[in-house]
């Protein structure tokens, strides 16, 4: 995964897909954060930086306790920085908020860090590559703007796009480079309509559905994040099934 900077806030559409800014979102991600122990860099214009972890949640007063670096001549001058920004990791997705007011207070008989919750929380992940994958046969599905026609079943799902198993008995068969207009069904209470273009397209043999690759040309807002809040609910399910394995 490539490092990338946070943008300057913006009122850009495009921005709004990395930002986060709700108090009940940026909380969960904390959560996870203090959950998985994920190692948290602090790092000024610069070039100065500390890892530390998150050590607890103050949620009443809004606030984060981390763990203070051994050596602290590591550690003066990002405490003296007006600019401080925090960079962490979890599975396919980076983390990155500003910290402000960031001060060493000593508790419990050693020093840990303390800073208010952020305000905002910039997540960028490789969501192009991460695909999920169909648990069943009746969704995700994509139904097709023909009424007549049967709803095509969804194999893996992504940020860029679906793979469907196109019925060998449903014509005309999609040929690279048109597109679709249908609705993606990725859970019985959560669809919307979209534009796809087959990127790919292979046949099936005697009679079995071919495999078609399809890229969204366009989603509305609401429909982008509720792709996004697919996606993530699926990768915090692989985690919590790779932490119980």
């Amino acid at each position: 995964m490539s490092d990338l900077t946070i943008p300057a806030p913006s009122s850009d559409p495009a921005d709004a897909d990395f930002r986060l800014d709700a108090p009940g979102e940026i909380m969960n991600w904390m959560r996870e954060l203090l959950r998985s122990q994920a190692r948290v860099q602090l790092s000024t214009p610069e070039g100065e930086a500390i890892h530390t972890v998150l050590r607890a949640l103050d949620t009443p007063h809004g606030m984060l306790t981390m763990e203070a670096p051994r050596a602290g001549d590591t550690l003066a001058p990002v405490l003296a920085s007006d600019e401080l920004v925090a960079t962490a990791y979890l599975d396919r997705i980076k983390l990155q908020f500003d910290v402000s007011g960031l001060v060493a207070i000593h508790g419990d008989g050693a020093e840990v860090l303390r800073a208010p919750m952020p305000l905002r929380l910039y997540r960028f992940q490789r969501r192009q590559a991460y695909r999920v994958a169909s648990a069943g046969q009746l969704y995700p599905a994509l139904k097709l703007a023909q009424a007549d026609l049967p709803r095509i079943r969804v194999v893996n799902v992504s940020a860029g796009g679906v793979a469907l198993q196109w019925p060998a008995n449903v014509v005309p068969v999609p040929r690279v480079g048109e597109e679709i207009a249908a609705t993606l069904e990725l859970e019985r209470e959560v669809s919307f309509t979209t534009l796809l273009r087959v990127q790919h397209m292979a046949d099936g043999d005697a009679g079995a559905p071919h495999q078609a690759g399809c890229a969204f040309v366009s989603l509305a807002p609401t429909a982008a994040r509720a792709l996004q809040v697919f996606i993530d609910q699926a990768q915090k399910r692989e985690r919590l099934m790779r932490r119980d394995a």
